[in-house]
Parts: C-alpha cells; structure tokens; sequence
C-alpha cells in the first residue's frame, strides 16, 4: 500500500512541477479518511459540485483553471461568452444573423418538440456552413479574447414559465479537468448574472466522470497547500496579514480610494500593508457585489503565499478597523488551501501540499461536523479562537458528591435534532480565560470510526454564542487539517453509486426522480399553490401529480423561501419551500424542498445538492443504478 501511495505522489509532484492543467492520480480514494471521498471510482474521474476547467485548446488559457459548476442535471455544456456573432453561408440564411438566423435554422430544419437540434449540423441536407464568432474574459486579467468556430449544433432550452424553448449556438471546444480532456459540445450564452462562468453538463460527463455534490474542488485536494492559522502573505512587496474565513465564500481586500469607471470597466483603489505602505491599482472590474446595504468591486490579484502566488479573487473594502489586511475566504480556500489548526506562519518555509501528509493521514475535519459524545450527536465546528475544545451548553452547574472524589459537571445540550440531553461528567480540572472559569471534563468521543478520550470545557451559551462544540488545537496531538471543501468528513458513508435518474419514495409515494448536483436545494412539482397563516405560522398547500398518474395533496409550514436566479431574458421568482421526507436506497431524509411547476420539465421532482451530500455519487451514463425501473 505505501508503495501505491508513493507512486501517487510522485506522479502528482511532476505534474506540479510541470504546471499542467491537470494532474493524473491512480488513487482512487483520498487517504485521509477511510469512507469519504474518491478522486476515481470505477476508473473515472470523480468530479465535485465545483472544479476548475481549463480550456485545453485556447492557447492564451493553458494552465489557468477557470471555476465551473458541475451539473449532472444539464443535458448541455454552457460557457460565458459575450460579443457572440453567427453568419452562415447557406443561400436561405446568408442575409440573416443572430437570434434571427438562430430562430430560421430552428423553423427550417425542425419541430423543436422533435429535439432535432440535439443531431449535428454535418449531415448533407443540414450542411448549414455557419460560423460562430465570440470573446471569452480572461478571468485573471479581464482581457477579451476572440474566438471562432464552426456551429456545430443548437441548444434548445426550456425555459421557465411560458417562454418556451431558447436557443443557443452550440460549438466544439476541448475541455480538461482532472486527468481528463473532453472534446465535447459547449452552449454559448451570457452567464454574467451566474456565479459560475462555466456549467459543466452530461456532453462533457457522459462515460467520463461521476459527480459528488458533496464537495466543492474534490479535484484540488491533493495539491492543496497548508496554511497555518496566522500567516502573512503579499501582494508584490505589500505585507499583508491574513485570517481565514469558515463561512464566507469570498475573500476580502484592505482598500481605499476606490473608483469606478464603468464605461471602461475598471476600478482604481489604493492598497494599505500591514506596514501602513500603500500603493495604487488599477485592474479591470470583475464584478460588483451588494454586501449588506453596500456595494463592492471585485478584482482578481496574484497574491504570494512564502514561494508560491495564487490569483484570488478580492472583494475590496475598508478592512481598516480589522485585525488583517486580507481575509481569505471558502472560494480560495476550496481551490488553493487546507488550514492546520495546530500550526502558525506555516509560509515562513516552503508550503507542504495535502498529497505530500499521505502517509500520516492527519485527522481531518471541515467546517461543520457532528461528533458523537456519550451516545448523543452534538453540532461541532473547528475554531480559530480557542486552544482546548470548547462545548457551549444549555445549562451548567457544578456537583459535590460524597461518593465522589471530584467534582461533577451537571450539564444540558442539544443534539442535531434540537432534543435536549442530560450530562453528567467528573471535572479534570479548571481553565480561567479572562475573568471566566471553564470546568474541563475528558469524555469518550465518538467519530471516523474510533473512540478516544479528550480535553473538552463547558460553557454556558448564549445570544451570540449558541450551543455548539467548539474544537481547537489541543483537540489531537499533532496536526489537524481543516478542509473547507466539504461537511461532515468524519461521518461520511462510503460512496453509493447512483443514476442521473431513480426511483425514490417521497412522503411514501414511489416516484421517479431526477438527481441534479446543480441545483442547492431538491424541487417538486406543485398546483393549486395555495399560502395561508395558522397558529401564526406560514402555511401552504398543494397538489402533487405526475405522468403516472399519481395524484397527492400535501399541506405543510413553509420554512423558507426561494429567491430562483433568471436567464437572460426571463425574470427571477420566489418559491415557497417545505420540508419533505425523501428515501433513495437506504437514505432516509427529511430535506427542504422548493415547489414549483414542473409540468414542461421531464420529471416531477429532483434531488439536489441538500440530498444528495449524504454520500451519493452520480453518473450521466444512465439512470437506475441503485433502483430498479418501475
């Protein structure tokens, strides 16, 4: 087995060193945890939610990993592109261009319920001769770069509500991610009001990769560089010191004098170092994020970590009243980072990648986490404040008993599932933290498959800091990784394989489901909408029913509401969500669902991201994996 991993590595280091876009790996499950993640399962790649693509055939983008959701729920491949021109020199078509040359092919060539568009236009009698030119944006440097293809194909796409079908100029690109490269037909389309400039759908996936939605750059992992909780990166000579953020997904940027200059697309603001040095930028504006009732521009900056830069992605702002000049957030943290809890300035040398610690496989754990204490499952997070883990109680009172040498600690918490629990543990002894005294107990955790006792104190919890078990430093002797990719690592089930399509039970109806790594939370199709109040709460109902003839009405409290990003050219709408149990295999979950009209779409439910982490991997190869076809 080490002699396994060993080849691992030094297959990983090389293609490091090369700066590929890409690395090749024969393992085919992570090291640092027996059950958790695969890079490949069944000699393909396993892909997260999110992964870096790069563009294998566009020379000014080799080697630059450009951020794309991946969506085993989108029959196309789609990338941002703007400027987008088609002429086509067929007799019928060489006068149009546009939307309306797009709309004549479609009129021409077919009954788009017949999905014809799905066929190639190299046929004879679909020898069309059209040509599509387009500009992708650097996503490091803004730059428009100016492609030019032959249309291969439309894209017809659904549209929500009643705008029918969109068509899109459909084009051959070479994509890799991973250790693979996929010639594979993309959509041309604005994505600027999406997070993600790239979606990755089954055109690329099919016979190629599975997806789990449980992480986010399951593909980065191995090369991830380790940080200690304090560090002191730069931005050219600037010192900048950095602090790391658990929940935020960007990263943030000491900045002032910032300008804007929308007609050229640019912003110009001063940077100030932790040693009070400044210097002016001017960079071209990725975008601009409303952050609470403000606005802020974004840039994307190479900053140096010890030997090594990073381009990041910073949203600026006056961080003067705060303690670092640069917070990091998931986003760089899930492309480039682990944190080591128990470490410091870890950049003061050359920074050790994840693949590198394979052989000591240190304990891992990511932001959220439940860890099993005397039988109960108790909500914890890593923390950057406190050395000796700390467990924030419902209540709290010390015990002399005469049968005992030591004190005890009479104490309540709440498990995951908001019931609350009893604990009584003998107290090793008293920690002061300013003017407040924690006792310590030493209870046997559970969690990854092993038992072990350690340092835990108690505190009451309150407004601002609600029950939760807090795990620091002392948590483990020797390093403790934090990986911001993931949830619940040290829980995870081994992975369970599963279509694109299967069959689930859901409020005991036995319905066929569609599983899309996509979209962040499950939808179900829903008529007769209907919202009211009772007993002061939110309540809806509705009717269910699908092409099999089942028909259900449900009435439920609605928990939230769903705010759905449009297309170009529609307009967002607010869904109603509602918690529904939903079985797959021998996954049983009550899960939040938004309910929606479904009836243009092919299936009446699909399971998002919310189900799908617990443990399931997809495939766009086909459906009814786990599940017999009914």
């Amino acid at each position: 087995m080490m002699n396994f991993i060993f080849r691992a590595i030094v297959t990983l280091l090389s293609v490091a060193l090369t700066q590929a876009p890409a690395y090749a790996t024969p393992l085919e499950q992570s090291p640092f945890y027996p059950n958790g993640a695969y890079y490949h399962l069944d000699g393909k790649l396993v892909m997260g939610r999110i992964e870096n693509i790069y563009y294998s055939d566009v020379e000014q983008l080799k080697g630059i990993g450009v951020p794309a959701k991946i969506d085993t729920g989108a029959d196309t491949t789609s990338i941002h592109a703007i400027n987008i021109s088609i002429h086509s020199q067929h007799p019928a078509l060489a006068e149009l261009e546009g939307e309306a040359l797009l709309k004549a092919i479609a009129e021409r060539f077919g009954d788009p319920d017949t999905e014809w568009w799905l066929e190639s236009f190299d046929t004879p009698e679909r020898n069309i001769n059209a040509t599509v030119k387009f500009d992708l944006v650097h996503p490091q440097t803004g730059e428009l770069l100016s492609l030019e293809r032959p249309l291969a194909r439309l894209s017809g796409i659904q549209g929500r509500g009643d705008h029918g079908i969109l068509y899109r100029p459909v084009v051959d690109l070479a994509l890799s991610s991973g250790d693979i490269t996929v010639n594979t037909a993309v959509n041309l389309t604005d994505r600027s009001a999406f997070s993600y400039s790239i979606l990755i759908g089954k055109t690329f996936l099919r016979e190629q990769a599975w997806v789990d939605s449980s992480y986010d750059y399951l593909q980065q992992e191995p090369l991830a560089k380790i940080l200690g909780t304090k560090e002191t990166a730069y931005l050219d000579t600037l010192p900048l010191a950095v602090s790391m953020s658990l929940n935020n997904r960007r990263s943030s940027l000491n900045a002032t004098n910032i300008e804007i200059d929308a007609k050229k697309k640019q912003v110009s603001f001063e940077v100030v170092a932790s040693n009070k040095k400044t210097k002016v930028y001017t960079l071209p504006l990725l975008k601009i994020l409303k952050i609470g009732d403000k606005y802020h521009p974004m840039v994307n900056m190479p900053i140096s970590f010890g030997e090594e830069a990073k381009h990041v992605e910073l949203v600026l702002r006056d961080r003067s009243m705060r303690s670092t000049e640069l917070r990091l957030g998931k986003e760089a943290l899930n492309q480039y980072f682990l944190i080591d809890l128990s470490a410091e300035h870890l950049a003061d040398k050359p920074l050790q990648s994840a693949i590198e610690l394979a052989k000591q496989a240190p304990l891992m754990i990511t932001p959220e986490e439940q860890i099993n204490i005397d039988g109960v499952w108790l909500a914890a997070e890593p923390s950057f404040a406190v050395s000796t883990s700390l467990l924030r109680v419902k209540s709290l009172k010390t015990l002399e008993r005469s049968d005992q040498k030591r004190p005890i600690a009479a104490f309540s918490a709440t498990d995951v599932q908001g019931k609350v629990y009893v604990f009584e543990q003998a107290i090793d002894r008293n920690i002061s933290v300013g003017e407040v005294t924690r006792p310590v107990i030493k209870p046997t955790l559970s969690f990854a498959n092993s038992r072990r006792q350690t340092d835990i104190a108690l505190e009451l919890s309150s407004a601002d800091d609600p029950e939760m078990l807090s795990i620091g430093e002392k948590f483990v002797e020797g390093p403790l990784l934090v990986n911001t990719r993931t949830t619940n690592i040290l829980n995870k089930r081994s992975a369970i394989r599963a279509g694109y399509v299967e069959q689930a039970t859901v409020e005991g109806l036995s319905i066929p489901v569609k599983l899309d790594t996509g979209a962040d939370v499950s939808s179900m199709h829903a008529e007769n909408i209907k919202r009211f109040e009772q007993d002061g709460k939110a309540m809806v109902t509705f009717t269910y029913k699908n092409s099999d003839g089942l028909r259900q009405e449900f009435t439920r409290e609605v928990v939230d509401k769903m705010v759905i990003k449009a297309r170009v050219g529609e307009q967002a709408n607010s869904r109603p969500v509602v918690l529904m149990n939903v079985q797959l295999g021998e996954v049983n979950e009550t899960v939040r669902v938004n309910l929606q009209n479904r009836e243009n779409f092919s299936y009446s439910m699909i399971l998002g991201k919310n189900f799908l982490r617990h443990g399931f991997v997809v495939s766009s190869d086909g459906g009814f994996i786990l599940t017999k076809q009914p």
